[in-house]
């Protein structure tokens, strides 16, 4: 009788492996955006140049995917920039003054790291137009965040020339 079910058991593997990645692909995406914010945190406590970057901004920068599923939220206040994780239906008060949806996890990466590795160049306009990510609110939050993580990436980018 085993066999009957053999076809079940061959699909459900199936959507099960496929649930099962989609998920790690998640948790990944989500522990990569706060592993960004945190070191992007460290090294404005120890870059000058950051620090006077961040001294008078204010504001909320959240980065979630279209189904809710990751909220990871880069506050900006005092000098200091703050991550928060944020669960699926909890309400962002005050709202945030920029936000980026990406439709995948794999819009994440291609949103905040170069085509190419550490030698290509980040091309947001790439995401845009594959409809990878939408840009709510404010551009100017997105555009100073994309700053700070492109003055990140300068000392690599020196050291491997």
């Amino acid at each position: 009788m085993s066999w009957l079910l053999y076809p079940y058991w061959k699909i459900r593997q199936h959507f099960v492996r496929k649930d099962f990645l989609s998920l790690l692909k998640e948790e990944v995406t989500e522990e990569f955006l706060k592993a960004l914010i945190q070191f992007l945190r460290f090294s404005c406590c120890l870059d000058d140049y950051l620090r006077r970057s961040i001294k008078d901004f204010k504001g909320q920068i959240e980065f979630r995917s279209e189904n809710k599923g990751i909220r990871v939220v880069a506050e900006f206040k005092n000098g200091r920039l703050k991550p928060k994780e944020l669960e699926p239906e909890e309400d962002l008060v005050p709202p945030a003054n920029a936000s980026v949806v990406f439709k995948n996890p794999e819009a994440v990466k291609n949103f905040l790291l170069p085509e190419g590795g550490l030698d290509g160049r980040r091309d947001v306009l790439r995401s845009l137009l594959n409809n990878e990510i939408r840009l709510e609110g404010n551009l100017n939050y997105i555009y100073r965040f994309g700053f700070l993580a492109t003055h990140l990436q300068l000392p690599f980018l020196r050291s491997a020339r």
